[in-house]
Parts: structure tokens; sequence; C-alpha cells
């Protein structure tokens, strides 16, 4: 099991396929820069799918856990340096959204936001909704491996700095994280995990983009994990998502394109360049990408786009 925790470092040259800069939104959590190998990365809130069931090692049973009645959630707050305060009070919404919208919820918030405390919280979990850091490829701090990559970043230990990062990567994610069948996975600010790098950095090409947001869902779209819909916002989200979810008869694609809140804003629905991509980390997945035309590759879904609500509480056998 490797873990990395470390401060970050100055940021590297973009990479090849990014062209020149442009403004990033105020909701945009400031850079965290990340160390060549391991560093910090960027705020990645990331809202994971789950409902919370016992501590049991994972070993034990290697398939996802069958959904409960009540949708369960888990909203994981991960350590976010400077935006840790905007960041609290992101994830305190999330959570009360949830708690309205009928969900049974469980908090695990930093400096309390270890693995194991994750491990055994997400475990049946419908809902997971993660924010802090994001740590995906390609990047410029090759090379690719998922022992850090596309994964969490937490808590090495209970009570540890809000500047320092342990990093969980896919790998640790298919071999440990059991949610529910059909949860559904959401990534909040995270870098690299809706198709932008880092704030400040330029807007990736779309074929960079898609990886990055293919390699990123790749790990919780896995059939031992459970999840089938990871969303990715790397933007404030004006959207109700939990009370979407609570919903009948939307789809995974419907609850993605919710409207924002006005006419140019990256807090939902854009629907300007959108498109669709065949997943190539996931068979028979798909991947939407849903691009602000100033500030990039802010919003994006992956998996089992068709799957409805009523599936995911439930109701429906699976499609």
């Amino acid at each position: 099991m490797q873990r990395r925790s470390d401060r970050g470092a100055f940021p590297a040259p973009p990479i090849a396929g990014e062209s020149v800069s442009e403004p990033f939104p105020s909701t945009v959590p400031e850079p965290a820069h990340p160390s060549r190998r391991r560093g910090v990365h960027r705020f990645t809130v990331i809202l994971l799918a789950a409902a919370v069931v016992g501590g049991l090692s994972v070993a034990l049973d290697p398939t996802p856990v069958a959904a409960g009645r009540q949708p369960r959630a888990v909203i994981v707050l991960g350590p976010s340096g400077e935006r840790m305060h905007e960041n609290r009070e992101q994830a305190e919404l999330l959570a009360r959204q949830a708690t309205r919208a009928g969900m049974r919820v469980t908090r695990v918030f930093h400096p309390r936001a270890t693995w194991e405390r994750v491990r055994t919280q997400t475990r049946g979990a419908n809902l997971v909704i993660y924010l802090g850091h994001g740590n995906g490829w390609p990047s410029p701090y090759g090379p690719f491996q998922e022992a850090t990559k596309d994964g969490f970043g937490l808590n090495p230990r209970e009570g540890a700095s809000a500047w320092t990062t342990d990093w969980h990567g896919g790998n640790q994610i298919r071999q440990e994280l059991r949610l529910a069948r059909n949860a559904v996975v959401i990534l909040y600010y995270a870098c690299y995990s809706a198709g932008n790098s880092e704030p400040g950095r330029s807007t990736p090409s779309l074929k960079v983009a898609t990886r990055r947001v293919d390699n990123y869902a790749a790990a919780f779209l896995d059939e031992k994990v459970g999840a089938s819909a990871v969303f990715a916002f790397w933007t404030t989200q004006s959207l109700n998502i939990p009370r979407r979810l609570m919903g009948k008869g939307h789809t995974m694609d419907d609850v993605f394109q919710t409207p924002g809140p006005f006419e140019g804003s990256a807090g939902g629905w854009i629907g300007r360049r959108d498109s669709y991509h065949p997943s190539t980390r996931t068979a028979f997945r798909r991947i939407h990408l849903d691009p602000h035309p100033s500030w990039g590759y802010v919003r994006a879904v992956a998996g089992k786009l068709a799957m409805t609500t009523n599936e995911w509480l439930g109701l429906a056998p699976p499609g």
C-alpha cells in the first residue's frame, strides 16, 4: 500500500495538448501546486454516492453491497489547505441537502478523514461526495500509475494538518472500496477529474480532457466497487443533486443536464459544446463532457448514463 504525504511544490510546465491560459471563476479553489511524484494537488471535492455499513474487511467480500431501502450518503471532506473553511461550508450544505432529500447521511470530515474511516463508512453507500485535492492523468507529474493517482486525497492520521495530503489512488479504490450496487460518486472541485488540470493552467484539448475524466472515473466504475455513475464538477454547482437523485424516472444524464441559475453559468448545464465519448477504461460505459466557453472542462459525468434514479433507488431492476 503506497501512501504519499507531502506539501506542494512549484507547478511544472503545461503538458502537450494544452492551449493558452484563460481566467478561472472565483468558485474554483486556488492552486495547491503538486510535486512531481506525489505532492498536494488541486482541491478536489468529490461527491461520491455512498451509504454506511459496518467496518468489516473488504477482503472478506469482493463484491458491491446490496442497497438498503433508505439511500445512504457519505460526505467526505479531505484536507484543503487555504480553502478548508470554504470547502467545509460546501460539504455541510451538501450534507443538509442529502438529509432533506430523505437520505441517511454520514460525515467523514477533516481532520478525521483517514482512509480507514472512509473505507469503513462508505461500505454499502449509495451516494458518496468527496471534496478535496485531485491527482489525475494526463498531468505534468508522470509517470502514470494508480498507487496515488485517480483517487482520494485524505488525512494521513486523525488530527493532521489541512496542508498535508495522503493519496489513495485507483488501485486501492478497486481493492478496498465497496459501495452499494449502482452507487453514484461525485467528485467536487477535483483537479483533473472533470477534464481541466489546475487553476491558472491552460485549457486542455478535448482528447486530454476525455482521458482525464475516463481515468479518474475508472476505479469507481469497477464492478467490484459498485458505482455506476461518476459526476465531476470543477465549479460550484447550484443544482441540488441529492434532491434530483431522489426524484423518480430521471436518467443520470438528465441529472447532469439540470440547468444552472442563468445563461452562461458554470453552476449547472452549459450545453454549448458538450460531447459524448466511449470509455476506453471501462467497457460499455460512456463519458459526457460539458465545457464552459471561457473556463474549459469544468463538468463531466461517466458511467451508465442511461441508468435511472429508479434503478439507483432500487425501485427497478438494472437496465
